[in-house]
């Protein structure tokens, strides 16, 4: 069964997703005195790891910060990303549309899952992972639980929803990530994006998605 129990904006950039009590430690974006990006902190060795070199370009990786390992993963533009719950495994998806659930049917299928590529392994220790707007600095979001029995949302003080913290069970998880893109979504007009509730196939609408599996 799989609920979605949480959602995250992000306003440009990739997402940091890791464990909780490790994003405690993420200083995020950190702009020097010309208000360019600082090349030592955190957010910006992120964006080294997604974007090495002008000609690369990676949709998800692994970035160390402090002591820790994190994945990034890159949303294609600013959006909000929806997490789901399915039994042990966590589902992190976006796409361009609300308008018709049928992203949702698809991440949630199986064709999904057997056109997903592996990204990696992510340790995620204490009981609780972190979903969070890269450019957040976790001092400014204000305390919140390493180990939450439910969904916590994190807010800024000007932008709400830059984060969320969930319960998983700790241990080690397998990432792996995928993407469809559909006729209609991504590069639909905005009118059929955000107009009023519409029928279509699931192989009409581009998302793209991560998902995260106990290794047992």
């Amino acid at each position: 069964m799989v609920n979605w129990i949480a959602k995250v904006g992000c306003e440009g950039g990739p997402l940091l997703v890791c464990a909780a009590s490790a994003f405690a430690d993420w200083g995020g974006a950190v702009l020097d005195e010309d208000y360019d990006l600082d090349p030592a902190c955190d957010l910006h060795r992120a964006n080294q790891v997604l974007y090495p070199t002008d000609d690369d370009e990676f949709e998800a990786g692994f970035v160390q910060f402090a002591a820790h390992t994190a994945l990034v993963w890159e949303m294609d533009g600013s959006g909000v990303a929806e997490i789901a719950a399915a039994d042990t495994s966590v589902l992190i998806m976006r796409s361009w549309v609300r308008n018709t659930d049928a992203p949702h049917r698809y991440v949630t299928g199986p064709a999904a899952a057997a056109a997903e590529l592996p990204v990696g392994e992510l340790d995620l220790t204490g009981g609780g992972l972190a979903v969070v707007w890269a450019p957040v600095v976790a001092a400014e979001v204000g305390p919140f639980p390493t180990a939450p029995p439910a969904p916590v949302t994190l807010d800024l003080d000007h932008i709400h929803g830059v984060g969320a913290v969930l319960p998983v069970r700790p241990g080690r998880y397998q990432v792996s990530r995928g993407s469809l893109t559909g006729t209609r979504g991504q590069y639909a007009p905005l009118e059929e994006q955000y107009g009023p509730p519409v029928a279509g196939s699931d192989d009409d609408w581009s998302c793209r998605w991560l998902r995260l599996r106990p290794i047992a």
